[in-house]
């Protein structure tokens, strides 16, 4: 049994018995607090979720309506026949404004669409040219609104040569909410055209896909030439004739005929053959220009179907110096404006008929061959020149040949 006459052990029972008493006090009330304060944070983030939630609702709303009010803006009235028969009013001024004649129009088939009003398919018949139906496309596209073209059937007319008899069905929306008559205009956004447009539509005009197909004639045959006595300095290059530009397995290939040997090559590109003494490299066949680059005599000749290596038309000109007003060598002691010597001809000397020199400022202009080149710049720090030919740019250094635009 406890001895409660003993003062030290009865204030130690009661210290027990009071710190038992806390221990289950906190263990009650702790939790509780914990489990309080989880409960305001939870509601709380779910306030500021309902908060933003309601706050997108409303921006969402403002969304919907605006494309609502949008569409109402674009789109026809239900009620009434008013609105459909200024839309086909419209359809036919359209149709008249771009040059379609006998137009017609058939009243418009109403089809219901669940929950979004009701669907109009209106008919469109007329005849003209290509052109012109496409030029009715692109301003039907200009407008703004709710409205599409379903199907465009175009077929030759058998009363007017060139044009087509076309049937356009177009598709309109009509919305139950709208009141008033919402037709667009032909208006200058609508029948401006761009400088883009004008070329494509130009196109589509002076295409004659009705018109029967000619063949292109065939080239005239050539005739083998008699070869004459070779002279003392024969020159090959005049008996050296590109025959065919072909391709093979996806590559161009070209057929050089050497008559003087009786030899015939069939290269690619990068592939050589002998000119006599002299090996001769296909730099680049050009398909669509028929021609072929040769590199030979250290030069490179574009040389055309049909023609021989001494006919190419690529001559070769070189800017061999800049010198000054006086024709002197540029230095450091020169004054006045730089000029630059172009001189026409190899540096070897071979295919020289004529040799030309030409002295040009910065402005002035030379022929070669089919174009006129501009001098547009001469650069003394660097040595070089900046000639414009056809429209282009290029740089060449002092020693630099023309011939290399085309490498």
């Amino acid at each position: 049994m406890l001895d409660f006459s003993d003062p030290q052990k009865r204030e130690r029972l009661l210290v027990i018995a009071a710190g038992v008493f806390l221990c289950g006090i906190v263990m009650y009330v702790l939790p509780n607090m914990f489990s309080e304060t989880t409960n305001l944070k939870n509601s709380r983030q779910k306030l500021i979720k309902d908060i933003e939630d309601l706050e997108l609702h409303a921006q969402n709303k403002e969304e919907i309506q605006d494309r609502l009010t949008l569409f109402e803006n674009q789109a026809l009235a239900s009620s009434g026949s008013k609105a459909r028969d200024e839309y086909q009013n419209w359809l036919g001024d359209l149709a008249r404004s771009v040059g379609i004649r006998n137009y017609g129009s058939p009243a418009p088939t109403p089809t219901t669409q669940k929950g979004a009003g009701t669907k109009y398919t209106f008919t469109v018949t007329g005849t003209g040219r290509l052109d012109q139906i496409a030029e009715f496309l692109r301003r039907f596209h200009r407008t703004d609104y709710l409205h599409l073209i379903q199907s465009v059937q175009p077929r030759p007319s058998t009363r007017f040569a060139g044009e087509f008899d076309v049937t356009i069905k177009i598709e309109s929306l009509a919305l139950p909410q709208v009141r008033t008559v919402n037709i667009p205009g032909l208006d200058e956004a609508i029948t401006t055209v761009t400088d883009e447009e004008t070329e494509m539509l130009s196109a589509i005009r002076d295409r004659a896909i009705l018109s029967a197909y000619t063949p292109p004639r065939p080239p005239p045959p050539q005739s083998e030439p008699t070869l004459p006595p070779p002279p003392i300095d024969f020159d090959d290059s005049f008996y050296c004739f590109v025959n065919a530009i072909v391709e093979v397995d996806g590559e161009p290939q070209c057929w050089i005929d050497y008559r003087t040997e009786g030899k015939r090559y069939y290269l690619f590109e990068g592939e050589t053959f002998k000119l006599g003494e002299i090996t001769c490299t296909i730099k680049k066949i050009e398909v669509k220009a028929n021609r072929v680059q040769i590199a030979a005599f250290g030069g490179l000749y574009a040389v055309r179907l049909g023609k021989s290596l001494g006919q190419s038309d690529d001559p070769s000109y070189f800017i061999t110096g800049i010198v000054d007003e006086n024709a002197q060598r540029w230095s450091a002691d020169s004054t006045g404006e730089p000029r630059c010597v172009i001189v026409y001809g190899s540096e070897e000397g071979a295919r020289i008929r004529e040799r030309e020199k030409h002295i040009l400022s910065v402005g002035d202009a030379f022929p070669m061959g089919a174009f006129l080149c501009t001098v547009k710049e001469i650069d003394l720090a660097t040595h070089q020149v900046q000639i414009e030919v056809a429209g282009v740019a290029f740089t060449l250094g002092v020693g630099g040949s023309f011939s290399k635009f085309e490498e």
